[in-house]
């Protein structure tokens, strides 16, 4: 049984907060605080005396991603952003007049705008509404054609928390040779992943959410079959074999995942993000899957008692740390009102948005109703 009370100690802002906002941004634990401490004084002690040693731990961050998205290093790239990891393919990948996207209505902003970006080029991008708040099968099947080129989708959407059938959609793409793209930022963390195994093509997360880390470092994944057919639209020193050797300009790029790291790494916010990784890795992501899902049918059976209407699947198999719930109310006003005392949730497409970590406890929970019945009744008065 995963021990609550130990790993708690790691957070800090638990002392003088209630927070169930991973969904956006989370907490770091100690130890990636310290990591962050530790890099800081060796840069000052140190200087570059230190880079080697630096930049064999950032292979180890690779390697520890590679094992964890069931990959090979090679094919992992470090960016900044889960837009940056998109806008690679988006503008990397040759798209001609007439081919077609497929996006869901739902999508965050950062899998919407670097394929909207592609209608100049005469690109169609599709977008597909949801059926009762889910992602179907067969309305994919019905929204394709031969010009069809790709599909981006969350691997769970951040307005209502439904966690999408990756391993249904791969074999799907694969049996149409359609590319598949999954931006994995409400996923990771919490939820195991197995690109080869979902035949996902490219994926790409920033660290700031369910991975505990700091904000502005992420990881890209492209599957190695398709690094020759993706164009680097950012190049620099540190895209080319033998990259230290600057009196000798020689074009030819990197034949695995780091010709898309085109300059000086984010040595800090990659280290931090890999303490990040063995610390979920410690824990357990089965176990963490187990416990967020734990708290959400919590969060679920507490909403429901409270006359809202969950807009998050019931079934476990098709959520996963985001629950979604409505109201007459206007979900900011209660979003407020809870922030001001301490507690942090968040809103989405009109409804209240709570996101547990497993660090989290039932007795949080029941506080964030207590508190939001309290209000609600403030409002009716």
């Amino acid at each position: 049984m995963l021990n609550v009370k130990k790993y708690r100690k790691e957070f800090p802002v638990t002392e003088s907060y209630i927070y169930l906002d991973h969904a956006g941004v989370s907490p770091i634990p100690l130890r990636v605080k310290d990591t962050v401490q530790s890099l800081l004084t060796e840069y000052s002690e140190q200087g570059v005396f230190a880079y080697e040693k630096w930049m064999d731990r950032v292979e180890d961050v690779r390697s520890d991603f590679s094992f964890f998205l069931g990959c090979r290093s090679e094919e992992i790239a470090f960016v900044k952003s889960t837009s940056h990891g998109i806008s690679l393919i988006a503008n990397g990948l040759q798209f001609n007049e007439g081919d077609n996207i497929l996006i869901y209505e739902k999508e965050f902003p950062s899998n919407v705008y670097p394929w909207l970006n592609l209608e100049k080029k005469g690109v169609e991008i599709r977008t597909l509404s949801f059926r009762n708040g889910k992602v179907e099968l067969e309305d994919i099947k019905n929204g394709i054609d031969s010009k069809t080129k790709m599909i981006s989708i969350s691997s769970v959407q951040h307005s209502n928390g439904f966690k999408a059938d990756l391993r249904k959609l791969g074999e799907f793409c694969k049996s149409k040779n359609i590319y598949f793209f999954v931006d994995a930022i409400q996923s990771l963390g919490v939820e195991p992943m197995d690109v080869r195994e979902f035949n996902i093509d490219f994926l790409a997360a920033d660290g700031h959410k369910w991975l505990l880390a700091p904000e502005g470092t992420g990881i890209f994944y492209c599957k190695e079959e398709l690094l020759g057919e993706i164009n680097p639209v950012l190049i620099g020193w540190n895209s080319v074999v033998n990259e230290r050797e600057y009196d000798k300009i020689n074009f030819t790029l990197k034949d695995d995942a780091r010709r898309f790291e085109e300059g000086s790494l984010n040595i800090i916010g990659i280290l931090a993000l890999g303490q990040s990784l063995k610390f979920l890795l410690e824990v357990g992501i089965e176990n963490i899957n187990k416990r967020v899902l734990s708290l959400g049918s919590l969060v679920i059976e507490k909403a429901e008692k409270a006359g809202f209407i969950v807009r998050t699947p019931e079934n476990i198999e098709e959520r996963a740390g985001i629950i979604s719930f409505g109201s007459e109310f206007d979900p900011s006003e209660i979003r407020e009102k809870l922030f001001k005392d301490n507690v942090l949730i968040n809103y989405r497409d009109g409804a209240l948005r709570v996101a547990p970590h497993f660090y989290n406890t039932e007795e949080e929970i029941e506080l964030l109703f207590n508190k939001i019945d309290v209000i609600v009744k403030e409002l009716k008065d």
